[in-house]
């Protein structure tokens, strides 16, 4: 830890808190997402300390950050990872303006402040304080910001299936833990049902057949469908959650169309195929007992669920870099929400870890806020783990 004193006493407060500010400002709301002009501010910032930088182009005004600080390529690389998008601030009432970045009572409070540009902030200020401190890299750190991370994790997709990355050690993703090791996150099914039916004056629906009711009569049945599942210890259980629905046109008129969306969250052991099949045999079953009943089942998302071995040595390095930045040993996070990690672990063949600063149950609440303390604490962990694992 003594010689790392120096560099950690580098670490200025009021920088990360100034740079916080400036990301939460940037109103990336997703949908549309607008990153691109922060993803240059980004690529500005790293390009002056020596890292070389690409913005990567997703769509229209939409790009992610790849920034690399070559190392001697005794190692591999690595790799910290950002998101650039927010979700809309909502309809809540906020204490504080969401895109104000205001700082009240130690926290910075902003739409985005802890899921995930406090994060992005302590990777950032990390990534400017190795490079002017000159150290010797045996293996290159890449930082990564990435565009619609909240939608669809297309700009994850994009870096990852690139073929010039190199060799990676693990993939840090700065999610908001508590500061807490996230290595197990679940995965996500996203379906679409949909039941169509005919329409008829609502005065005589006998002439009609009501996609609405339709739709009932197969989300009871859904909600009984045995999907197997066994509970993970760290992840717990699979869920299910019919969260939209739309149908009909107006009261007068027997609706022919109903939609819902359904979010499921898998655990390692399950198979998305095997779900799928299932609903697609249940609706095969309501068909045979009702010529009439119709409907389909679509695929809208799928993210698989990942999990990091405790066991490896990147994992040890990272719980020793939590311990000697917070004096605390590391504990372990449970993380049931989805991280890019659900990408750069099946497709780059890399360890993940999930930490950052801020507390996930505020992610897409109103009044969002981040510690200054974790900000802080959050930069003294990465710049350690990169001492540690590169230095």
């Amino acid at each position: 830890m003594t010689q790392h004193t120096d560099l950690l006493n580098q670490i200025s407060q009021d920088e990360i808190i100034s740079l916080c500010q400036t990301l939460v400002r940037f109103k990336t709301v997703n949908p549309p997402g607008d990153e691109h002009v922060a993803a240059e501010y980004i690529a500005n910032l790293l390009r002056e300390v020596g890292f070389q930088v690409e913005l990567v182009p997703l769509a229209e005004n939409r790009s992610s950050v790849l920034a690399r600080l070559k190392g001697s390529g005794e190692l591999p690389a690595l790799f910290f990872n950002g998101h650039l998008d927010v979700v809309p601030p909502g309809e809540g009432v906020w204490a504080h303006d969401p895109f104000g970045a205001d700082v009240v009572d130690g926290k910075l409070w902003g739409r985005g402040s802890a899921d995930m540009k406090g994060g992005l902030a302590a990777i950032l200020t990390m990534g400017k304080l190795i490079a002017k401190a000159q150290l010797r890299l045996r293996g290159d750190l890449i930082i990564t910001a990435t565009a619609d991370e909240e939608a669809g994790m297309t700009g994850g997709q994009r870096l990852a299936t690139r073929t010039d990355l190199g060799d990676i050690q693990a993939a840090i993703i700065a999610e908001p833990t508590n500061l807490h090791i996230g290595l197990a996150e679940r995965g996500v099914l996203w379906l679409q049902l949909e039941t169509l039916g005919k329409t008829a004056h609502g005065s005589t629906p006998y002439l009609g057949r009501n996609a609405i009711t339709m739709m009932i009569t197969l989300l009871t049945e859904f909600e009984q469908l045995a999907i197997p599942f066994s509970p993970h210890p760290i992840l717990g259980d699979f869920t299910r959650s019919v969260n939209t629905i739309t149908g009909g046109v107006k009261t007068n008129v027997v609706p022919d169309h109903c939609t819902v969306t359904i979010d499921m969250r898998t655990v390692p052991d399950q198979d998305h195929y095997t779900i799928i099949r299932m609903v697609e045999h249940l609706i095969a079953q309501l068909s045979q007992h009702d010529p009439l009943f119709k409907a389909s089942v679509k695929k809208l998302q799928e993210h698989p669920s990942v999990e990091t071995s405790p066991n490896e040595p990147v994992v040890k390095q990272f719980e020793r870099a939590i311990a000697q930045a917070t004096g605390r040993e590391a504990t372990q996070a449970i993380v049931r929400f989805a991280t890019e990690a659900a990408i750069y672990v099946p497709v780059l063949g890399v360890p993940a870890i999930i930490c950052g600063p801020g507390d996930p149950a505020l992610a897409h609440q109103p009044n969002e806020y981040v510690e200054i303390e974790q900000l802080v604490q959050a930069t003294r962990i990465y710049t350690l783990s990169v001492a540690n694992l590169l230095a």
